[in-house]
């Protein structure tokens, strides 16, 4: 009877106990909870502060990206009525010589010869620390590209001089751009970049003459596309000399008789030319003009 009644008596302390267990484990599992609600409010509203602040961020780049509109919209406008008005000009323009009150002097050299010539002109201009404009033609600098490399390298100003040196009245005006484009492809692959320049100068003058009106009012709106000046000159040799014997002296006499402050001579890449080339430029120094590119003599200032 005893052994039946001690059974029953710890029975019920066993289920306290698994009670207490329970209720310990469902404590525990409630503060897990409650810490990580806690873990995940905290998460949330640093995740809603960060929204906030990527919002308020959004909008003020919103507002700048519109001001920032509208500021291009107006320099754009203003850049088109400044391309307009410099397109205008370029239109108009047609360069003979520069200011006649500088002492400065624009050698110019026309179409590009053999590779031994092109290379002993940049050496004379080298020696006597001449920067010239040289308009060779497209096919020259494709023929010879080291040497305009170099030319470009030594200071030396490019001018646009077509690319297979045509007839300009001959053509058609897509037929000019491609010639304009040609040229300056085949420059910037020679010099391995890109290359502007301001200045146009049409082969033999063809388009540019008194006298043909017509085709420089066709002509020269597409030069100025291209962002160039046509360039003559005021002191030539060719036509100047061609009943006359064209010797390196006899171009020498020329030129030192004819130019002036502000002059633009006009000279090619040919033996007679080129022979004479250090002789004009010392003699043109001991008259106190100085020898310079387009560049230099356009955008002087004449009590320079």
């Amino acid at each position: 009877m005893n052994n039946r009644y001690d059974g029953r008596s710890r029975q019920p302390k066993k289920k306290s106990a698994f009670r207490i267990i329970i209720f310990l484990f469902l404590i525990a599992a409630i503060i897990a909870l409650g810490i990580f609600s806690l873990g995940q409010y905290t998460a949330v509203q640093a995740l809603q502060n960060n929204l906030q602040s990527l919002e308020e961020k959004l909008d003020r780049v919103e507002e700048e990206k519109n001001r920032l509109e509208e500021q291009y919209e107006e320099l754009y406008e203003e850049n088109e009525q400044l391309r307009e008005e410099n397109k205008m000009m370029r239109s108009e323009t047609l360069i003979e010589h520069g200011d006649r009150e500088t002492n400065k002097v624009a050698i110019t050299i026309d179409d590009g010869g053999r590779e031994a010539i092109n290379n002993r002109t940049l050496d004379y201009l080298k020696e006597h620390q001449v920067r010239a404009t040289l308009f060779p033609t497209g096919k020259n600098v494709e023929s010879y590209p080291e040497t305009w490399q170099r030319a470009v390298e030594e200071g030396h100003e490019l001018g646009n001089h077509t690319y297979s040196h045509p007839f300009l009245t001959n053509l058609s005006e897509e037929q000019v751009r491609q010639e304009l484009s040609g040229w300056q492809e085949a420059v910037e692959k020679a010099i391995g970049g890109s290359y502007h320049t301001l200045f146009f100068r049409p082969p033999y003058g063809d388009g540019f003459f008194s006298g043909q009106g017509y085709h420089r009012e066709r002509l020269q709106p597409i030069v100025a596309e291209k962002g160039m000046f046509p360039v003559m000159w005021d002191v030539e040799l060719v036509y100047a000399l061609r009943n006359d014997t064209y010797s390196s002296a006899r171009i020498t006499e020329h030129v030192l008789n004819n130019a002036r402050g502000g002059s633009i001579v006009l000279l090619h890449f040919t033996e007679a030319d080129i022979e004479a080339l250090p002789r004009i430029i010392s003699d043109l120094r001991e008259r106190g003009l100085e020898p310079c590119s387009l560049r230099e003599l356009l955008l002087a200032d004449p009590q320079t």
